[in-house]
């Protein structure tokens, strides 16, 4: 899910996204969430006019979606009754469906509503059934009882809440760990009473551990955050008296186990994971493996030791130990706030929740709310029925004059044509809904499409869901991080239409044979005379290849290798070694073996041999350092299936934010999208490039018009 705030104005220096959305999105105190000053259920927020000019502000869209149902504002309408009831309001509205996705498979697609109601003008094509992108405006704020603002809210149906929150119970389940198909965001782990906390980790990351131990008392809730380069901890602990309140446990702590600890995961997932490091990498950044698929931790049982606070001071504890519970924001955790409400079983507008009402200075603000649309004109008269008897609300019932009155003003406000489904709805508090899925980041089907228009759909899916794992792995999934990565690979790969480098050019000739997949094994034809395989050959060259290509003519008799260049200034073999070739005696070598593969087009012995290491199928002891020095005498690694990085979708992607990563894309991405920005995250990727290095920049800006918030 790719999503924003209704207004977009710019960032302040230093502002955190949620303070950001919260000043895009100030709300009247009187109309909050989820209940209004009459103690009545309001499903959402009255956002204040924010226009500061001539030139009204626009409301937005805040996610790609269908416009299902809308009302055209009549400004004559809103001076008299029923619109003017206690003040001039406007009726225009539009209501949008979101259809999207925050994971994998079918628990990560998620549909949603959106409602910007009291709407002063719409935007000029605003049609029902018309598809509408994020950041599109819609309109403009108009009045409400003679104030200016308008009434925003998010709601979905009881589908698709279990798919949005990971449950349909008010609390997280602490029996078992959090869903694997959906993860995004802060990681939350929950220690029971009696976990082991020692004075410090042992040195080699063992289970076995010297020192003083000290269990904890009582349960804690520990979450972790990464957020440029830094990693925070912090820990809650229930408060014993008001049981659905957590409060913090000590000062947050920064970067305790290391400094940077986020650009260092890589650096720290080999030392502490020799065995597997990529799936250490994964306990590194998500407290557990979630890939289980393509990654295996070992040894199983390896710790994942980190400094936390606990009630007695700060101490050591083994987040990866068995008893211990880890979720993530996809699981929308209660000790963070939390909380699915459906104890108020009516279908009327009064709210008689307990868990609303309950202690005073309780949050309710990430209180998900289960109650009547209040948007239904059908409804209307059984929802207000309440206010004709005594309650708690009016020093006397309503008169039915009155009542009907009041009735006939809602009932003009309600939708023109109501294409929901008829009942109660979970409603969202807007500003906590659109920061919390901020974090997620997941790229659809349609996000895709417009990333990479000019890539066939069947190709774009091969590859997505493997994008959206590893932009979540390696921290990618933040607009301006992944429009650096996604935009370089759009360079790379071509836009994921090219995950091999070949040996002519694939715009002119896409069925030449060194572009087809490598099922059968890898590409390795000594009659082709592309020389550029044979220049990664070349002695000295700094790849790590050793094997030379050993080309021979019919009679046995070696050939030697004689680059030059072509009509279009290309390396080839020259005439007459190429004419002369016999591919029954010739051989290639590492130059086309380990030839570019991938997203980020792994290439050369060394780099390869860096990846199979990382993804634990070498081990540290299987090669020497440095082998292409003195390969007669120094172990070279043997790889004899490098195609697995280019037939595995996963590996294709994986291997591209590995380099990435262990490369230090991630800090120089942070620093922003200037061309001098790209031009730094470029020279990591490919520095002999320079001549792509403005496309690298326009692709990265193209992007991120997409993801980013400008």
């Amino acid at each position: 899910m790719i999503i924003s705030p209704p207004f977009l104005r710019a960032r302040n220096d230093n502002e955190m996204d949620g303070d950001w959305v919260t000043r895009m999105m100030p709300g009247n105190a009187e109309r909050g969430f989820p209940v209004n000053r009459q103690r009545s259920w309001h499903g959402g927020i009255h956002i204040p006019h924010t226009d500061h000019g001539s030139k009204p502000e626009r409301v937005r869209c805040i996610a790609d979606g269908k416009i299902i149902s809308l009302r055209r504002p009549d400004q004559d309408k809103r001076d008299v009754f029923p619109l003017n009831y206690n003040g001039k309001t406007d009726y225009g509205y539009v209501l949008l469906k979101h259809e999207t996705e925050i994971g994998s498979g079918d628990g990560g697609r998620i549909v949603y509503y959106s409602l910007y109601m009291h709407l002063k003008s719409l935007s000029a094509g605003i049609e029902a059934g018309k598809r509408v992108y994020r950041k599109d405006p819609l309109g403009t704020v108009g009045m409400v009882d003679g104030k200016n603002e308008m009434h925003f809210q998010i709601f979905c149906d009881d589908a698709n809440i279990e798919k949005i929150t990971g449950r349909v119970t008010p609390e997280l389940d602490l029996s078992k760990d959090g869903r694997t198909d959906v993860v995004y965001g802060d990681i939350h782990f929950y220690l029971p009473a009696g976990t082991p906390v020692y004075e410090s980790m042992p040195e080699d990351n063992s289970l076995a551990v010297n020192g003083p131990m000290k269990p904890t008392g009582e349960p804690l809730y520990v979450t972790m955050r990464f957020h440029r380069g830094q990693c925070t901890m912090v820990t809650r602990r229930q408060n014993p008296v008001l049981t659905e309140q957590y409060e913090a446990v000590g000062e947050p702590l920064v970067d305790e186990d290391g400094k940077e600890y986020e650009y260092n995961l890589y650096a720290t997932a080999l030392k502490l994971y020799p065995s597997s490091p990529s799936a250490g990498y994964e306990m590194l950044r998500f407290g557990r493996v979630v890939n289980t698929e393509h990654e295996t931790l070992s040894p199983a049982d390896a710790p994942l030791w980190r400094t936390i606070n606990t009630p007695e001071g700060k101490g050591m504890v083994n987040l990866g130990a068995r008893d211990i519970r880890v979720y993530s924001d996809g699981d929308f955790p209660h000790w963070t706030g939390w909380r699915l409400v459906d104890d108020d079983k009516d279908h009327n507008s009064q709210c008689n929740s307990p868990t609303v009402f309950g202690p005073a200075g309780g949050d309710t603000s990430r209180m998900i709310c289960h109650f009547p649309l209040e948007w239904d004109k059908e409804t209307v008269e059984s929802r207000f029925a309440w206010l004709k008897s005594p309650n708690e609300v009016l020093a006397e019932p309503m008169q039915e004059c009155d009542w009907k009155l009041f009735t006939e003003h809602g009932k003009a406000l309600c939708l023109a044509e109501n294409p929901l489904p008829s009942g109660r709805v979970w409603h969202f508090e807007p500003r906590r809904f659109i920061e919390h899925f901020r974090r997620c980041g997941w790229i659809d089907k349609l996000s895709l499409s417009r990333i990479y228009p000019d890539t066939s759909e069947s190709i774009r899916e091969k590859y997505r869901t493997s994008l959206n794992i590893i932009l979540l792995k390696y921290g990618i999934n933040i607009p301006l991080r992944a429009s650096h990565f996604l935009g370089q690979g759009a360079v790379e790969s071509q836009s994921l239409k090219l995950m091999v480098e070949g040996t002519v050019s694939f715009s002119r000739h896409p069925e030449h044979p060194s572009f087809a997949e490598e099922t059968e094994g890898y590409y390795a034809d000594p009659e082709d005379i592309y020389g550029y395989f044979h220049n990664y050959e070349r002695t000295g060259n700094n790849l790590g290849n050793v094997i030379k290509s050993d080309l021979r003519n019919s009679q046995n008799i070696p050939l030697s290798v004689v680059i030059g260049r072509d009509s279009h200034n290309r390396p080839v073999l020259t005439s007459p070694q190429r004419r002369l070739i016999n591919k029954n005696y010739s051989h290639v070598g590492d130059g086309m073996k380990f030839r570019g593969r991938g997203f980020k087009q792994l290439t050369g012995l060394a780099n390869y041999t860096e990846y199979w290491t990382y993804r634990g199928w070498l081990h540290r002891s299987d090669y020497d350092s440095r082998w292409w020095t003195n390969p007669t005498e120094l172990r070279v690694p043997v790889i004899n299936n490098p195609q697995k990085v280019s037939l595995i979708p996963y590996n294709c992607i994986d291997s591209g934010g590995q380099f990435a990563i262990k490369n230090g894309v991630l800090r120089k991405a942070d620093n922003g999208l200037s061309n001098r920005d790209s031009r730094a995250v470029s020279k990591i990727i490919n520095r002999w490039d320079e001549a792509s290095f403005l496309r690298r920049f326009n692709s990265t800006r193209g992007v991120y018009s997409i993801l980013g918030d400008d």
